[in-house]
C-alpha cells in the first residue's frame, strides 16, 4: 500500500530539483506537525505480500484453503481444531444450490452406477458402486422428502504468529489435525492476498474454485460449532469419566471448580449388567490416583481385590465378625442438627442429644414398627445411659478412648432392669427389648463391642457380602457404617473424601436411615467431601418415604444413568425433575453395555467408559488377555511410550506459553 503526502499541498509549475526541494520541505513540516508514535501504532508500515504467507506489522499471516473433507462426520467433528492453542480462525461460506440440478444429478447417477454393476463382477469394484449408488439414493431422498436442501461450502482456516517459526509450527499442527481428521487443506501459491481477503469477514469470497464443496444442509450443521454436548473442563484435578459418543473428545469435570459445581455428590443408575460397577471401579482407581480419601460401602464384595491390590484396608462385616463398630460411641464433636450455638454447655448437651436421635432412628431400622412411646422410653433410657458412664457437659470428648464409650449389652442390661424398676415401662419396650437380645447375645452380634478399627488408610472398604441374605440386618449396618463415615468427614474440612456407597437402595427401605442418609448427604459440600452412590434398583430408591430418594438424586449435581428396562425409565422420568430427550430414552431403553448418558448440572452428554490398559489390567484380568493379548501379571513399560513426538513437544512449549 502506498501514498502520496506531496499531493496534500498544492505547488507551482517547478523544474525537477525545485520540485524535490519543495517535497523535502513538507515532509519536514508534516513530520514536525504529526505524532508519529501515535500513527505508528496504529498503521501497519510493514506490508508484504509472499508467495505462500503476509507479512503485517511484526505479524505472519497464513490462510488455508480447504480442498478435502471426510464422506461421514457428525456432531461437533471439528472440535480438536477448534481448541488447538494459537491464533486461529475458521472462515466459511455457505450459498444455496440448484436442488432441481442435484436431483437430476443424483437420479442419473444412480441409474449410470446401477448399469456398471451390471457389467461388471469384480467384487471389490462392485462393493464400490453399492457404496455410491447406497450415498447417491440417501441424498436424493433426503431432498425429495425436504428434509434438507444442497448447497455450497467454502472453507478456509486463516492462522497467524508473530514469527515464521511459529506460523510455520502452529501451520504443522493445524495439518496434523486436518490429517487425522481426514480433510486436506491447501495454501494458495500466488493467491495469497485473495485468500486473506476472503478470510476477513467482509462477505468476499474471492476463491471459490479452490473451495468449492457440495454438501446438504445436514451435511453442513456438522461444522457448527455448537458444544452443547461437550463437557470437558480440563485442569489439573479435573476427573475424567469417559468418552463423549458424539464428539469423541473427552468427558471431563473439575469437582472442586465452585463455580460451576453445586456440589461433588453423584449418582450412578443402571441395571445389572450395563457397566455400573466398571465406571464405580474406574472412578475409584481415578480418585485414587489424585490422592483423594476414599471409603467404600461394598455389599456384594466387588471392590475388595482392586483395594487390596493398591494397598487399601477391607474390613469384612458379618454377624460373626469380630470387627466391631460401636454405634453408641460419639467420633465427631461436630453438630450437624444445630448449626449455632450460644456456649460450649449447650455444645456438648446437644452433641449427646444428637447421637441419641440417631440412635432412636437406628433402632427404628432394627424394629420398623417402632412406635412413639417405645422411642420415648428408649430416648430417657439412652440418656441415663451417658450419664452413667460420666458422658456430659463436663466431658473432654478429645481424651475418651473407645473403651469409655457404653455398647449395645450395657443398654440391653439398663433395658432389663427396668423389670423390676418400673413395670409400666418395661411392657412398654419388651418387645424391642427381645430384638436387641439377638443383637447382643444372639447370632446378629455384629453391633456389640467396643470400636476396634482405626481409619488410618486413604483407601478403605467395608465388605458386607456375608449380610446379603440378611436384610434387616444389612439396612442396620449400612446406617451405622454411614453414621460412622459422616462422623469421619466432618471432622476436618481441609481433606478431600469421596464416599462410595453401592446398592444404596437398602438404605430406603427404612425411613429414617434414609432421613439420615439424606440429611448427609446434603450437608457433604460443606466439609470438601463427596458422596457417590450407586444402585439397580432405582423403583426402591424412587418410592423411598417422604420422596427422600428422588430428593437425594435432585440434589446430586451429576447424574450417571446408564441402561434401565422400560418402568425404570417411565419412573426416572415421573418422580426426578428432569426430562429426557426421545434420543436420550432410547439410550436408557437399549441397555448397552458402557454407554451412559451423564448430566453435569444442566449439561448433558452420551458417554463410553473406557477402562485404560492398566486400569483393566488390575480390574478384569480375562478382558485384558482378550484385548491386549499379554500377561496381566506383567506390568507393561508404559514410561516408553509417553515420549514425545517433537511435534508435541512444541504443542506443550506453547501452551505453556
Amino acid at each position: 500500500m502506498a501514498f502520496s503526502l506531496a499531493a496534500l499541498f498544492p505547488t507551482k509549475k517547478r523544474n525537477r530539483r525545485q520540485e524535490s526541494q519543495h517535497v523535502h520541505d513538507q515532509y519536514d513540516l508534516l513530520h514536525d506537525i504529526l505524532e508519529t508514535e501515535e500513527l505508528n501504532s496504529i498503521y501497519p508500515f510493514v506490508w508484504k505480500e509472499n508467495k505462500n504467507f503476509i507479512e503485517s506489522g511484526g505479524n505472519f499471516i497464513k490462510v488455508l484453503a480447504v480442498v478435502s473433507y471426510p464422506k461421514e462426520q457428525k456432531g461437533n467433528w471439528l472440535s480438536d481444531l477448534k481448541r488447538l492453542k494459537g491464533n486461529i480462525s475458521f472462515v466459511q461460506y455457505l450459498e444455496p444450490a440448484n436442488s432441481e440440478g442435484m436431483i437430476s444429478y443424483y437420479n442419473d447417477s444412480i441409474k449410470n452406477k446401477d448399469a456398471e454393476l451390471l457389467k461388471t463382477r469384480d467384487p471389490a469394484t462392485r462393493i464400490r458402486l453399492q457404496s455410491e449408488i447406497e450415498s447417491a439414493r440417501y441424498q436424493l431422498n433426503q431432498v425429495l422428502t425436504n428434509r434438507s436442501n444442497f448447497m455450497y461450502l467454502y472453507t478456509y482456516i486463516f492462522i497467524q504468529a508473530t514469527s515464521l517459526e511459529d506460523l510455520k509450527t502452529l501451520e504443522d499442527n493445524v495439518q496434523r489435525i486436518l490429517t487425522k481428521l481426514r480433510m486436506k487443506a491447501l495454501n494458495p501459491h500466488y493467491a495469497t492476498p485473495m485468500a486473506f481477503w476472503s478470510a476477513l469477514p467482509l462477505g468476499e469470497n474471492q476463491l471459490k474454485d479452490y473451495t468449492y464443496q457440495m454438501c446438504n444442509s445436514e451435511a453442513a450443521s456438522s461444522f457448527f460449532p455448537f458444544d452443547d454436548s461437550e463437557i470437558c473442563y480440563l485442569t489439573p484435578m479435573a476427573q475424567v469419566e469417559g468418552v463423549n459418543k458424539t464428539t469423541n473428545s473427552l468427558v471431563a469435570i473439575d469437582y472442586l471448580d465452585t463455580q460451576r459445581t453445586l456440589n461433588q455428590n453423584m449418582v450412578v443408575i443402571g441395571t445389572s449388567g450395563v457397566g455400573k460397577s466398571t465406571f464405580m471401579v474406574q472412578k475409584i482407581l481415578r480418585c485414587y490416583a489424585m490422592g483423594i480419601k476414599l471409603f467404600i460401602i461394598d455389599p456384594e464384595n466387588e471392590y475388595s481385590d482392586i483395594v487390596k491390590l493398591l494397598g487399601g484396608e477391607v474390613v469384612h462385616l458379618s454377624s460373626n465378625s469380630a470387627t466391631k463398630i460401636n454405634p453408641l460411641e460419639i467420633f465427631s464433636t461436630e453438630i450437624t442438627d444445630t448449626e449455632d450455638f450460644n456456649d460450649n454447655t449447650e455444645f456438648i448437651k446437644d452433641l449427646v442429644k444428637q447421637k441419641v436421635q440417631r440412635l432412636k432412628a437406628f433402632f427404628r431400622v432394627l424394629k420398623s414398627d417402632l412406635t412413639q412411646v417405645e422411642s420415648s422410653i428408649l430416648d430417657k433410657a439412652l440418656s441415663n445411659l451417658y450419664h452413667r458412664f460420666s458422658i456430659n457437659e463436663n466431658s473432654d470428648f478429645s481424651s475418651l478412648k473407645p473403651t469409655d464409650y457404653p455398647t449395645l449389652e450395657d443398654f440391653y442390661l439398663d433395658l432389663g432392669k427396668l423389670k423390676e424398676s418400673d413395670t409400666e415401662r418395661y411392657e412398654k419396650i419388651q418387645e424391642f427389648y427381645f430384638i436387641l437380645e439377638s443383637y447382643v447375645h444372639g447370632s446378629n452380634s455384629l453391633f456389640n463391642g467396643h470400636t476396634n478399627i482405626n481409619i488410618n488408610n486413604c483407601l478403605f472398604s467395608f465388605n458386607l457380602k456375608a449380610l446379603q441374605n440378611e436384610v434387616d440386618v444389612q439396612a442396620a449396618c449400612y446406617f451405622n457404617i454411614f453414621g460412622f463415615l459422616w462422623d469421619e468427614v466432618t471432622k476436618t474440612r481441609d481433606e478431600l473424601i469421596y464416599v462410595f456407597i453401592d446398592e444404596f437402595h437398602f438404605l430406603s427401605k427404612n425411613p429414617d436411615s434414609m432421613r439420615f442418609f439424606y440429611q448427609a448427604y446434603k450437608r457433604f459440600r460443606k466439609y470438601n467431601a463427596g458422596a457417590i452412590a450407586g444402585t439397580q434398583q432405582i423403583i426402591d430408591v424412587l418410592d423411598a418415604a417422604d420422596n427422600l430418594g428422588p430428593a437425594m438424586i435432585e440434589n446430586s449435581h451429576t447424574k450417571v444413568f446408564f441402561g434401565l428396562d422400560n418402568k425404570g425409565v417411565d419412573d426416572v422420568v415421573k418422580k426426578i425433575n428432569l426430562s429426557f430427550s426421545d434420543e436420550e430414552i432410547s439410550l436408557l431403553r437399549a441397555k448397552r453395555q458402557g454407554e451412559a448418558l451423564i448430566t453435569y448440572g444442566s449439561q448433558r452428554a452420551f458417554i463410553r467408559v473406557e477402562l485404560t490398559q492398566e486400569e483393566l489390567r488390575l480390574w478384569n484380568k480375562k478382558r485384558y488377555v482378550e484385548k491386549y493379548g499379554l500377561d496381566p501379571e506383567e506390568m507393561p513399560d508404559y514410561e516408553a511410550r509417553i515420549e514425545m513426538t517433537p511435534i508435541e513437544k512444541e504443542e506443550v512449549r506453547n501452551f505453556a506459553l
